[in-house]
């Protein structure tokens, strides 16, 4: 099956989407939709979607499923343009679909899945800066378009510390690039402000300002699920261990464009991680955001390892342990 994945055919594609679509199939025909602290913290872009889709359930899955299966395909095109992998490959398309589309209950329109179809044109930003030698505009717009996704979910403003990062990683000091990613990340910011304070009353402003910051208190517990999620998300985290130090062990091997990439990757995975232990607002809808370093991450660890009985044997493992939740949700 492996064999089949790594290939790079057309038919690949159709088995993606029909992943995707086994996957989801359960919600569509017996939705499981819960409310979330996020329904109640809305902010601007997402209020408005949740206000349209909260009495539409099928509206919500359809075009849920639809930003996943495009988000997961721009994968295949980023690591076709800036060569995360040294291959031509689906597999990032395919990872992407089963650890994003994992959680059922968040199998419908969320902030994060609609914030992050914002963040990949703020990463696409991001890496085109690497040995640019006019870098002000790339960067000016990946600070906006973080901006921009945190008005459909606010911790992705965190994520403006990746530019700063990448800026680190991938280019020499230079003051004004520095500052103007700042300023593109506070213009989407200023412009809101300056709309509720001409065209509203400074309550409105003060309770949207509250409603934002709410989104960033300190944990306090942690949402409990079903043992079956605990198996796969496990099984998820053996697999990114081992993945990172098969890529540690050649990663001297790695051009140095494609060593700058993951350490960028390695960051927005370890920032997901943080939000989610310590943000009391950030739950598992971070999946959506978190899945694409750990695609890549997983594409690069099955095309190192040749043994194909066993990575057969760990997708095996994946997508049984998939299925399970499937049927422990719609049981």
């Amino acid at each position: 099956m492996i064999s089949v994945l790594k290939s790079n055919k057309p038919f690949v594609i159709f088995l993606i989407v029909f992943s995707a679509l086994a996957l989801w199939a359960g919600n569509l025909f017996n939705p499981v939709i819960d409310s979330f602290h996020f329904d109640e913290h809305n902010v601007l872009f997402y209020k408005l979607i949740n206000q349209f889709l909260a009495f539409n359930a099928s509206g919500s899955f359809i075009i849920a499923l639809l930003l996943l299966l495009m988000q997961a395909f721009l994968l295949v095109q980023f690591n076709r343009k800036y060569i995360l992998i040294n291959y031509r490959t689906f597999l990032p398309a395919f990872f992407y679909v089963l650890v994003a589309g994992s959680f059922v209950h968040l199998q419908q329109v969320n902030p994060v899945i609609s914030g992050t179809l914002f963040m990949f044109i703020a990463l696409k930003f991001i890496y085109d800066i690497y040995r640019r030698d006019y870098a002000l505009n790339r960067l000016y717009m990946a600070g906006f378009f973080v901006a921009l996704s945190s008005m459909f979910w606010p911790p992705f403003a965190v994520f403006f510390i990746v530019i700063w990062v990448a800026l680190s990683i991938l280019r020499p000091f230079i003051g004004r690039e520095w500052l103007v990613s700042l300023l593109g990340f506070l213009t989407p910011f200023l412009f809101v402000f300056t709309y509720y304070y001409v065209f509203y009353d400074i309550t409105r402003l003060n309770a949207l300002k509250e409603t934002f910051f709410q989104n960033f208190s300190i944990q306090h517990s942690f949402v409990s699920v079903h043992y079956a999620y605990y198996i796969f998300f496990g099984l998820l985290f053996i697999l990114i261990v081992l993945s990172s130090f098969k890529v540690i062990a050649n990663f001297h091997k790695k051009k140095i464009k494609t060593r700058k990439y993951f350490e960028i990757n390695w960051w927005i995975f370890f920032i997901s991680v943080l939000l989610f232990v310590f943000f009391e607002h950030v739950s598992y809808e971070i999946l959506y955001f978190m899945a694409i370093p750990v695609s890549f991450l997983l594409t690069e660890y099955f095309y190192s390892i040749r043994r194909n009985w066993y990575l057969n044997i760990l997708l095996l493992l994946m997508v049984s342990s998939l299925v399970y939740i499937q049927i422990i949700a719609h049981l």
